[in-house]
């Protein structure tokens, strides 16, 4: 952050200041007039007095010049939320000392963003919800998409590269709350369906909370399904030999063909799609992770166990919070794909190096999929004379805007719209989390900053970790009977465990009963109809 201006500052050293036709200061900057010469107040006045901005919850302005804007703003919304954006402390001083801002100061909901990174002025608009529900998947219009933009050019040409930055990363996340208003859309009654059925698992199924910052130094490697997984596959045992691997449900049959089970597969989408890749696969040294929402037959998955994470849908996190079981679950966000879960989780569990293989981001080679993934093999499946797999493939290369981007050798790739936002949230995501390197094992997929290329035979170099593993699962309390208190935090007493399991039980039942009750359709009122 810049240091306070000097006791010999002055606004004239920031701008040209002239007097009005009506008296008042005005001024402009490098040639570009920030108020009217005319009359700057009622140019504010009828700026503020839109429709559309009293529409809005949040109303946002980038830069403010002299502030006549926020101060008639203060006069019409003073109950709303406002948030100033302004990277350059000498210009907020300017104004101060210019015109009298105690109006605006006196507003109960405000945010002036001084000098701030922009990827931390995503974070301020959440801050603005804090004393209300939190949604753990953004459904409703909240937020980036429940503001009223001031984008006036006279106020922010002396930072553009700053602020077009800031616009750039507020757009990615308002195409990322359309994405998840059309999700809920299409899976609101599915996600309800699934998690009544699947609640009795809150009581049976441990939570991933007690692998929280447990696993040391260990490097974790986490599997994707994209093609740049075909070059790894050869060397896939001596890599679990080595790292902690968590895979996506969709490269779990990958995998096991080559006679590896992972130590993690994350499995967290609702439909019926996402389960059949797993469907009739077992990994009895496997532990699953999957969350309240998930199509039911995920629980009969044959595997070493299963452990819950945070539900993304409210009516789960709902029942969470009820029992209690919040801390325990923990919470691997929702970036859009399982990757970005597996990320978290990895981050989650304290990995200090994370490395990716087929993560690509993109089509290397114009293929969606490792060969003989459960992906292409649905392909072939469903495929005939008349409609050919190859068709299938093209279908899923270009329903999303596919564009040509660059790799990390700068040659052409093919991708879409859809991976660029889940390389968008990954990106976001690294930037904020600099205690933590990741890598990828591939220099074909999209390049992504925040993901640097190593080479796979300095990983193939690293010791042997296979002991430590188990005793990292110990330690987490992922064996035995030390499950059943994983999942309800209770002391070792055999007797003890039993009978908070069935309080649990009986507090599922009566929450059960009563269910959906005044206070949930209330903080959820656009469920109602999925219900």
């Amino acid at each position: 952050m810049m240091g306070l201006p000097s006791p010999s500052f002055q606004p004239q050293s920031l701008w040209l200041l002239s007097q009005s036709k009506n008296g008042q200061i005005t001024a402009s900057e490098n040639s570009l007039r920030l108020h009217s010469a005319y009359n700057p107040q009622r140019e504010a006045q009828g700026a503020v007095a839109l429709p559309e901005v009293a529409q809005k919850s949040i109303t946002v302005f980038y830069g403010f010049g002299l502030g006549y804007h926020l101060i008639e703003w203060a006069k019409l919304y003073p109950q709303k939320k406002l948030l100033v954006i302004e990277p350059d402390l000498n210009h907020f001083f300017a104004a101060m000392m210019t015109l009298d801002l105690t109006q605006v100061f006196q507003l109960k909901n405000l945010i002036f963003a001084i000098s701030c990174p922009p990827d931390q002025i995503l974070s301020l608009f959440e801050s603005f919800y804090s004393g209300q529900h939190s949604l753990s998947i953004n459904l409703a219009d909240r937020g980036v998409s429940d503001a009223y933009y001031f984008d006036i050019p006279a106020f922010t040409a002396h930072a553009q590269s700053y602020f077009d930055t800031v616009k750039t990363l507020i757009k990615r996340n308002q195409r990322k709350n359309e994405i998840n208003a059309a999700t809920l859309k299409k899976f609101g009654k599915l996600w309800c369906r699934n998690s009544l059925r699947n609640l009795e698992q809150l009581v049976k199924c441990p939570g991933i909370g007690s692998l929280e910052k447990k696993s040391g130094n260990f490097p974790f490697l986490l599997v994707g399904a994209g093609p740049s997984l075909e070059k790894v596959l050869p060397h896939i045992q001596e890599l679990k030999d080595r790292c902690i691997i968590v895979c996506v449900e969709t490269s779990l049959r990958a995998l096991l063909r080559y006679g590896v089970q992972p130590d993690f597969i994350i499995l967290t989408d609702p439909q019926f799609w996402a389960y059949k890749h797993i469907a009739g696969l077992k990994a009895p040294d496997s532990y699953l992770i999957t969350e309240l929402s998930t199509y039911p037959a995920v629980f009969r998955f044959k595997c070493r166990q299963i452990l819950l994470c945070h539900s993304q849908f409210p009516l789960g996190s709902y029942f969470e919070k009820e029992l209690g079981l919040e801390k325990n679950l923990a919470d691997l966000g929702s970036g859009g794909s399982v990757a970005s879960s597996a990320w978290n989780f990895a981050y989650m569990c304290g990995a200090k190096k994370i490395y990716t293989i087929g993560l690509d981001f993109a089509f290397p080679g114009n293929q969606t999929h490792i060969k003989g993934s459960s992906a292409e093999e649905t392909y072939h499946t469903i495929s005939n004379r008349l409609s050919a797999s190859d068709r299938f493939t093209a279908q899923a290369l270009f329903s999303a805007n596919a564009i040509l981007s660059k790799d990390y050798q700068g040659n052409p790739v093919l991708t879409d719209s859809r991976m660029k936002m889940f390389a968008w949230w990954f990106e976001a995501r690294l930037a904020n989390c600099p205690d933590v390197q990741t890598f990828t094992l591939s220099a074909k997929g999209l390049n992504t900053p925040g993901i640097k290329v190593a080479e796979l035979e300095e990983l193939l170099q690293g010791p042997v970790i296979t002991d430590k593993k188990e005793s990292f699962f110990v330690q987490a309390g992922l064996t035995g009977d030390e499950i059943a208190r994983a999942s309800v935090g209770i002391a070792s007493d055999g007797e003890i465990i039993s009978s908070n399991k069935d309080r649990l039980a009986h507090h599922l039942n009566q929450l059960k009963k009563t269910f959906p009750n005044k206070d949930f359709l209330q903080a959820y009122p656009f469920l109602k109809e999925y219900l």
